[in-house]
């Protein structure tokens, strides 16, 4: 049987019946759009899996998760099993702050229900892409760092989910870090709700060998594949196509294509106008060179000098500075994920679904995402619009509720959640947009934290103000 932070016993009955209907609260979009979420992505994870081969520009882990967890059959056995996942360290982080030990937690399934109805939660969960790992590598750190006692088969499970959230996708790793160098600066500088975390130095030592564990896990999988050492074919080409869309690259190629000697300067005067060009456009240097994986040494020379020039890494710096906070702006529902583009033959989603799943093909046409017979498809925009209140009034509530409780302040366990999940927000935000480009589904896959953040609060704050009316 599971315990709580307090070494308590939650009895087997009531915890799987909680962790059920978690898993099914999650799944609800996928059941509302009739199959599980694609983007333009899923098909080449799909099909990395099945073929066995890694992809220029993604790790092949998650496609190899696809095709592990769907056994073949369905598409919904993969989804299944990441809310599923996220329910569980949903959950343990939940009884962490509010160990109840004996019952079901109603509060913690109607926090999830309000989160499924207002927040983009289970439209990631639901969705056939591998950000959701992003929500639960951030998640196994907090649970590590809030827990007073973890059974030995609670760490190894931990362990093992966090190095393969850090191989699911190549940012996940980083926002580990940072999260974590976050916290420890906050430390540092004095923040007071920080100190009451138990045994920080040995924990965050655990997480760090996790992250090393994680480092040398993804060349191991790609030499296992395709017998080559390498973190990833086209990890330098993500890095120029940021470096072009903050301007760096433009200045760097300027100032120094006169001594030397790079393909890329043969294009400085014609660079395409952002990294989603760069990356895709039929036209652009990338393609005229090779495509991706072929000028990833130029590109990786490229990136390195100017991060080891202190007048380009000053540049880094503070570009990262302006867009953290931009990228924290984005925070809107269905990015990439309402083109009618998924229900033409011609999609990698559409082709990867008939050539692996053919029997799921008609669930696949006739779900809401790609307009089914009725016509009906997904409107992004009422969704947004309910996400940017639920946050709008989440950002309003949090500090309201600590300015309301400065005489009576809230337990020191909460406040830890509610300052992890705020490091966890700004931690995506800086990494995203600094390797990768700004964008609302880097986001809003985490954003959902401040509304969750919003109702713990909530839930303390009424079980507080009961209890003192109640001794009265």
């Amino acid at each position: 049987m599971e315990k709580n932070s307090t070494g308590q016993r939650f009895p087997f009955k009531l915890q799987w019946t909680e962790q059920a209907i978690a898993t099914i609260l999650l799944l609800c979009v996928a059941f509302f759009n009739a199959y599980p979420l694609v983007f333009s992505d899923t098909g080449t994870y799909v099909s990395s899996g099945f073929e066995w081969k890694v992809p220029a520009d993604r790790p092949i882990v998650y496609g190899l998760f696809i095709r592990a967890t769907s056994l073949g059959f369905s598409l919904w056995l993969p989804v299944m099993v990441q809310c599923f996942t996220l329910a569980w360290l949903l959950r343990l982080f939940w009884r962490s702050v509010f160990p109840d030990s004996d019952s079901i937690s109603v509060p913690f399934l109607l926090v999830l229900s309000l989160l499924c109805a207002f927040t983009p939660i289970a439209w990631y969960s639901g969705q056939l892409m591998p950000d959701v790992f992003t929500e639960v590598l951030l998640l196994i750190v907090f649970v590590v760092l809030l827990r007073k006692t973890l059974p030995v088969w609670q760490w190894i499970v931990l362990g093992g989910l966090f190095v393969f959230c850090s191989v699911a996708h190549f940012s996940n790793l980083f926002i580990g870090v940072i999260t974590l160098l976050a916290v420890a600066l906050l430390r540092v500088a004095g923040l007071p709700a920080l100190r009451h975390i138990d045994r920080f130095g040995r924990k965050s030592a655990i997480i760090l060998i996790w992250c090393a564990a994680a480092y040398l896990t993804l060349p191991s999988v790609n030499w296992l594949v395709e017998r080559q050492w390498t973190m990833g074919k086209g990890s330098y080409t993500f890095l120029i196509g940021r470096l072009l869309d903050n301007g760096v690259l433009k200045r760097y190629l300027d100032e120094n294509c006169g001594h030397e000697n790079f393909r890329l300067c043969l294009y400085k005067d014609s660079l395409p106008a952002n990294s989603r060009n760069f990356h895709w456009d039929p036209d652009s240097p990338l393609a005229k060179e090779g495509g991706w994986g072929a000028p990833e040494a130029e590109y990786g020379k490229i990136v390195w000098n100017t991060l080891t020039t202190p007048k380009y890494l000053a540049l880094h710096v503070w570009e990262s500075l302006l867009s953290t906070p931009a990228q924290l702006m984005q925070n809107s529902v269905g990015s990439g994920l309402e083109l009618g583009w998924y229900r033409s033959p011609e999609s990698p989603p559409y082709q990867a679904v008939a050539k692996y799943f053919p029997y799921e093909l008609n669930e696949y046409r006739f779900s809401r995402q790609c307009g089914n017979l009725w016509g009906q498809g997904l409107d992004f925009k009422f969704y947004s619009n309910l996400f940017f209140w639920a946050m709008l009034l989440s950002l309003l509530t949090v500090p309201a509720l600590f300015i309301a409780r400065t005489k009576d302040p809230f337990a020191p366990v909460l406040v830890n959640a509610v300052c992890l999940l705020l490091c966890g927000m700004v931690a995506n935000a800086f990494v995203t947009s600094s390797l990768a480009s700004i964008c609302d589904r880097f986001q809003s896959r985490v954003a959902w934290f401040l509304p969750l953040a919003a109702g713990m609060m909530l839930w303390n704050y009424w079980e507080n103000r009961t209890k003192r009316q109640e001794a009265l």
